[in-house]
Order: C-alpha cells, then sequence, then structure tokens
C-alpha cells in the first residue's frame, strides 16, 4: 500500500519509529537542558535573597550617610545664610545712621 502512495514511508512502522526517536530526543534534550536539583534551586533562591537583604542594607546605610551629609550642608548653608543676613541689617542700620546724621548736619 504504501508503495501506491508513493510517500517512500514504512506506515504504521515509520510513524512509530519517528515517533520513538523523537521521544528519545526529547528526554534527551530534557536532561541536558533540565534545571538543577529542587535542593540546589532552593539553596539558590536563599543566596540570592541573603545577597538582596545585604544590598539593601548597603543601600539604606548609604542613604543614612547621603541624609546625614545633606543635613550637614543645610545647616551650614543656613548658618552662613543667617550670617549674611545679620551682616546685612547691620550695614543697613550703619547706612541709615550715616545718612540720618548727613542730613541732621544740613
Amino acid at each position: 500500500m504504501s508503495e501506491e502512495r508513493g510517500d517512500g514511508g514504512g506506515g504504521l512502522g515509520g510513524f512509530v519509529t519517528g515517533l520513538a526517536i523523537g521521544t528519545l530526543a526529547g528526554a534527551v534534550l530534557a536532561m541536558i537542558l533540565a534545571p538543577q536539583s529542587g535542593e540546589d534551586t532552593r539553596d539558590l533562591l536563599v543566596a540570592k535573597a541573603r545577597e538582596a537583604g545585604e544590598r539593601a542594607r548597603d543601600t539604606a546605610g548609604d542613604a543614612g550617610d547621603l541624609l546625614a551629609r545633606g543635613r550637614q550642608i543645610v545647616a551650614d548653608a543656613k548658618a552662613r545664610i543667617d550670617g549674611a543676613i545679620v551682616e546685612g541689617k547691620d550695614a543697613a542700620a550703619q547706612q541709615r545712621t550715616t545718612l540720618e546724621n548727613e542730613s541732621s548736619e544740613s
């Protein structure tokens, strides 16, 4: 019958052979590409979680350092501004006194 179809296959025998070869190839590929065991995967996840925790603590520490530096910069700037305001008020008072003295002498 296969001679009549001209497909060159072995009919049911060819199908079964192809199915067996495909199954075998799939099993070999699954063994090669399969991930590690469940225990190895859990160990890996625990290690990655610890790394992430350490990074989070480091980042929090860095953020705390940045916050402290930022507060110091703001405090220094506020001190300079307060000093400039006092100097400006003193200069304005001195100028007002000078102008009042000049106007009273005239």
